[in-house]
């Protein structure tokens, strides 16, 4: 494991996701043509330095028109829409537009002959682009300005258009002098060719009036994003496989969004959470989907792909189901509503499959543990946790489960402890840690911390479950005893059923059954056989990839559907909750394996 390229791409992502909010911040407080001036001013500096440094002067004839259209028209683009557009628009937003520039770099490449559209990258651009068109048409309500809304919103897409033209058509130049020659060469072109363009005689008199924080901001802008995170970038790149040195760009626009939240105070509002999330799902598409069917996404791999992304949504959506049950009837309820039709329900697929075969004295003991103490007490935690966690804090603290599940293989099962299994534990347990430390600074009766351990320890129970069952289920089958466990989890249910229990039955509305039948139908059988299916047809490192949808459409539902607010420690928690699953799940994909040059220099972002 190569904790520096780790620690390397993890300190490239923040600095680039928290950027927006100093493109934006500069652009109100000097206007964006100064900002450029300005800042380029020093950018070209910086370059010409750099390039004496490497001794790269030189370039032929021939790859100078190249040189002047990718350095002006694409990186020069790229700052213009970005300077003018962060005026208008929050760092949020803009953070979520910039994020389609994988799709616009697919599109663009597509166009220039380089390569073939597949079928993945169409239904990706069709994803990503509705993802646009939901984010600005669900905000353009609640903005003051529409016009202005409007034109930022253009005017960071074009950007974001001229860098993926920057990124396609300096591939050519990266192959033949490499990626940082090229990348100081441009660089230092377009900042004298925006200097040029948007200097002016005010400038020197706006540079002189620069507080001390508009320097620091501005410095963090030329000496971090267009200096060090190059080196940086590179530098992790070089040491992971492409597609692990890929799988960090999806912390940008998050960290983006609150980033915007924490220092500028911004709204993030449901558009932004939808929006947003179609996008990364675009992205994720494009870029993942091939694999799922081979050479096509067609037939089997189409619908291996919708399979997966019904199942994760389905889970994602349970919180928000037992949260309205719990809150609307109660935990016994709306446990009891949940567990023992679905119990009752395994005891027909049972049937069904014709029973299963006979099981020994030592399983049926490893089954009625995982059962009862994994996946009953799961379930008793959570309906209690839930009381006091709205669903969008309980879908990021399920999201856990991962981590516990191999914490609790080395506990039982002597798996091996590895260094990124402890590095995933360190980082998500920060996350909950900012969970529940949020909870106590700003209290509310909506959140409690004795809400969050319950939930945080129910999760342990699931994890103590997978791992205590996966013997019997490797033995016996995984459909026969995860059915014969639901039917065994169900039978102390009618200790938890009081005298209230009837009257709390006629009293439901069509609300709180379609709840249930959703809980029971969707969310544990369809969805489950849905997975299975998926697991079939795509690789299980491409499936697991879209768990991590769960927690974010657990946050959506829960905002859209249950009016819960978002704040500070829920951005935070699921940013490092969902960083520190990856780690520990991904961790051991990642291979020392080289980067090109003209791999690094498309992914390159600022």
């Amino acid at each position: 494991m190569d904790l520096r390229a780790i620690a390397a791409l993890t300190f490239t992502m923040i600095v680039w996701g928290v950027s927006p909010v100093f493109f934006r911040s500069l652009s109100l407080a000097l206007g964006p043509s100064d900002h450029l001036a300005i800042r380029y001013a020093l950018s070209a500096l910086l370059f010409l330095v750099i390039l004496a440094a490497i001794r790269f002067w030189r370039i032929r004839r021939e790859d100078w028109p190249r040189m002047l259209f990718v350095s002006i028209i694409g990186f020069g683009g790229y700052s213009v829409g970005s300077a003018f557009g962060f005026e208008r628009i929050a760092a949020g937003t803009g953070s979520l537009i910039i994020g389609t520039q994988p799709l616009l770099m697919a599109l663009i490449a597509a166009l220039a002959g380089k390569e073939r559209l597949t079928a993945a990258a169409l239904a990706g651009l069709a994803v990503g682009f509705a993802g646009i068109v939901f984010l600005v048409w669900n905000d353009l309500g609640v903005t003051g300005d529409p016009v202005q809304f409007l034109t930022g919103c253009a005017m960071i897409f074009a950007s974001g258009t001229c860098w993926a033209i920057y990124a396609v058509g300096s591939k050519p130049l990266a192959q033949r002098y490499g990626s940082l020659p090229i990348t100081a060469m441009s660089m230092a072109v377009s900042s004298v060719a925006l200097v040029l363009l948007f200097a002016r005689p005010s400038t020197l008199a706006a540079a002189g009036a620069m507080t001390l924080r508009t320097w620091l901001e501005l410095a963090y802008l030329v000496l971090f994003v267009t200096g060090l995170t190059m080196v940086t970038w590179t530098y992790g790149a070089a040491r992971l496989s492409s597609a692990a040195a890929g799988a960090f760009l999806y912390l940008v626009p998050p960290i983006g969004v609150a980033a915007g939240a924490l220092m500028l105070g911004e709204t993030v509002t449901g558009g932004m959470i939808v929006g947003g999330t179609l996008i990364m799902a675009g992205v994720a598409m494009a870029q993942f989907g091939g694999r799922l069917g081979g050479r096509s996404m067609a037939g089997r791999g189409m619908a291996a792909l919708a399979a997966v992304l019904f199942a994760v949504t389905m889970w994602g959506l349970i919180p928000v189901a037992m949260r309205y049950l719990v809150t609307e009837l109660s935990p016994q309820a709306a446990m009891v509503l949940r567990l023992y039709p679905a119990g009752l329900l395994a005891v027909l697929v049972l049937i069904s499959a014709g029973g299963v075969r006979r099981i020994a004295w030592r399983d049926w003991v490893r089954i009625a543990i995982a059962s009862l103490a994994g996946n009953l007490g799961y379930q008793i935690l959570a309906a209690y946790g839930m009381q006091t966690v709205p669903a969008s804090w309980t879908g990021l603290l399920f999201g856990l489960e991962p981590v516990f599940i191999a914490l609790f293989a080395v506990i039982l099962a002597g798996d091996r402890l590895t260094p990124w299994l402890i590095a995933g534990i360190a980082v998500s347990m920060l996350g909950t840690g900012a969970l529940m430390l949020g909870s106590t600074l700003a209290p509310s009766g909506d959140v409690s911390l004795l809400g969050l351990v319950l939930v945080t320890l129910s999760t342990m129970g699931w994890g103590i479950y997978t791992v205590v069952i996966r013997p019997a289920s490797r033995k016996y089958g995984a459909l026969p005893v995860a059915s014969l466990a639901m039917a065994i989890s169900a039978l102390p249910m009618p200790f938890f059923v009081d005298t209230s229990f009837p009257s709390t039955l006629a009293s439901m509305n069509a609300t709180a059954w379609m709840a249930v039948g959703f809980v029971v139908v969707f969310g544990t059988f369809l969805a489950t056989s849905a997975w299975n299916y998926a697991l079939g047809h795509m690789e299980s490192s491409i499936a697991g990839v879209f768990l991590y949808v769960q927690p974010v459409v657990a946050a959506i539902g829960g905002v859209l559907l249950l009016g819960e607010s978002l704040t500070w420690p829920l951005l935070l928690g699921g940013v490092l909750i969902i960083l520190g699953v990856a780690i520990a799940q991904f961790g051991p994909l990642m291979r020392r394996t080289r980067l090109r040059p003209n791999a690094a220099a498309a992914m390159q972002l600022q």
